[in-house]
């Protein structure tokens, strides 16, 4: 397959501030104040110049002490002062909206962030504040907010707006960069759009004038057919806000030990949601991975070998959106619920996707063997691609913004589970000058291969596909007692004795009943009907 023309040039760029007639807030900052890093760096110098830092402190906010004792008077006035900036987010959240004098953003209200701009503003109009304070005053406002606390949408990275998206660069000076159909701008000042921070959220490159995504082939160690599949993930995945409607693509990177899979994996994070995590290893909970994807957009797990049924469950429900609940302590019945919604990259060198309905999710991408002579550093190469960044990021932004003016007229032609991403790529087939279902086709063929993969590691399907390559007229029909029989005989004793296998017709037909539509992949069609008896009815085509 060769490359198509890329839509790079069909989109502008053009920065966007603030008219010189729109009217400021009355609800004033104290001082412009752009992110919480700044916060922090005032504080201390307030703190080391303070009268009331104890004769031990070292200068910074974290170790201060002071004096005079706490009132609940300037406990209600610290309350009041964001009082009328207190917002619910739309998982019923608090925040609390910072407005600066370039774009406003969102502090969760119980974080480091929030803590530092409290002492901030009590320095900054002269008043002693405690820990306990600040506690009695977060405490105060969470109660405010629970209360009259309007429902505003709050965003980490990327957003929606009218006619495409938004998304925070991550920056000192809270820059965004808006994409609609045709037109990238980068905006300054002005954006409504509130967007929150985790404290490990590190800034996205700056766009180039002019973009080329093409120049990122160089680093990603992929046949031509799976980089044109990952150009079309990284577009969607960018291009895609959490949301009730959403459905994430899982990445699913493997390939042979050496083959620049944890490399791959962090050249992704860099393009789409950089962070002081990184590539890290995959949690041992479902908590712990709820909590992880609330301060990310795209999170990436390394040296994957297997895990449990449950988690395969809970990476199902990370790609379209659920809830993960538990107790909230061990001494009450109160229920915690964790959103969990999240892009994921998962590498490995093993095939340790071995459920069909994960394996639907997923985007499979091969890593190629690396020739030792032309292998460089980690250095070398980081150090090249950070210089292509900002036109392989631009290039991106172009690309979306192309795709965005195609997708209401693409058409399916090669539909997936997945359908969202099937619709994409033909809308960049569209973009692209690419004759129709060209990448969807590779898509196509990507997912059966998977879905094979995943299915011969499944001890109940595997017997299925290989009594089905036996099927001489291309139907077998017989009752839950006789499939299991006939799928039995060639399976060793000590497997027939697992928990893998059916132990009677009944849990056969409950266990097929799920398979069916991942069998239905390979051409194999099962049926189930009743007459005087229940009968089981395969069919198998080409898939």
């Amino acid at each position: 397959m060769t490359h198509a023309p890329s839509a790079n040039e069909s989109s502008e760029m053009k920065p966007s501030g603030q008219d010189a007639g729109t009217p400021v807030s009355p609800v004033a900052a104290v001082a412009p104040r752009d992110t919480a890093d700044e916060t922090a760096i005032a504080t201390d110098a307030l703190v080391a110049s303070s009268p009331y830092r104890s004769a031990g402190s070292t200068g910074s906010s974290r170790a201060m002490t002071v004096s005079p004792e706490p009132t609940q008077e300037k406990d209600k006035d610290l309350s009041n002062r964001w009082a009328h900036d207190l917002v619910m987010s739309q998982q019923r959240l608090p925040f609390v909206m910072i407005r600066s004098a370039r774009n406003r953003f969102a502090l969760p209200l119980k974080s480091k962030g929030m803590r530092l701009e409290i002492s901030r503003h009590a320095f900054v109009t002269g008043q002693g504040i405690t820990a306990r304070d600040i506690d009695d005053v977060v405490n105060q406002m969470e109660a405010l907010a629970e209360i009259a606390a309007p429902t505003v949408p709050v965003w980490y990275r990327v957003a929606p707006i009218e006619g495409g998206v938004e998304i925070d660069v991550g920056d000192q000076e809270h820059t965004r960069i808006r994409v609609t159909a045709g037109k990238v701008e980068v905006v300054t000042s002005g954006s409504e759009t509130l967007f929150y921070r985790s404290h490990l959220s590190e800034p996205m490159v700056l766009p180039a004038e002019r973009g080329d995504y093409r120049r990122l082939k160089q680093y990603l160690n992929v046949s031509d057919v799976d980089f044109l599949l990952l150009i079309g993930w990284i577009s969607y995945t960018l291009a895609l806000p959490k949301g009730p409607t959403t459905a994430y693509v899982i990445a699913l990177l493997q390939g042979g030990q050496g083959t620049g899979k944890s490399w791959i994996s962090n050249v992704l994070l860099r393009l789409l949601d950089p962070s002081a995590v990184g590539v890290q290893l995959f949690p041992s909970s479902a908590n712990d991975l709820s909590i992880a994807g609330q301060h990310a957009h795209v999170l990436a797990y390394d040296n994957m070998r297997s895990f449990r049924q449950l988690m395969a469950d809970v990476l199902c429900i990370a790609s379209t959106g659920g809830a993960i609940s538990s107790r909230s302590l061990y001494t009450d019945d109160r229920q915690h619920v964790l959103r969990l919604q999240v892009a994921l990259i998962l590498n490995g060198i093993h095939d340790f996707i071995n459920q069909p309905d994960l394996a639907q999710r997923c985007l499979p991408i091969r890593t190629l063997n690396i020739d030792e002579s032309a292998r460089k550093s980690y250095a070398e190469m980081l150090a090249a691609f950070e210089d292509d960044l900002p036109v392989i990021f631009r290039g991106i932004l172009d690309l979306i913004a192309a795709v965005l003016q195609h997708l209401p007229s693409a058409v399916v032609t090669h539909p997936e589970r997945m359908i969202a991403f099937s619709k994409w790529l033909a809308a960049i087939e569209l973009a692209t000058g690419v004759p129709p279902g060209v990448y969807q086709a590779a898509y196509s063929a990507s997912m059966r291969e998977a879905q094979l993969d995943s299915l011969m590691q499944n001890l109940l399907a595997s017997a299925v596909v290989r009594f089905a390559e036996g099927i001489k007229d291309g139907t077998w029909s017989g009752t839950p007692s006789d499939l299991l029989d006939e799928l039995s005989g060639p399976i060793p004793l000590d497997q027939l004795r697992s928990r893998e296998w059916p132990g009677n017709p009944i849990a056969l037909s409950k266990r097929l009943n799920a398979l069916a539509a991942s069998l239905a992949t390979q051409g194999i069609d099962i049926q189930f009907s009743r007459g005087k008896e229940r009968l089981i009815t395969l069919t198998v085509s080409k898939a």
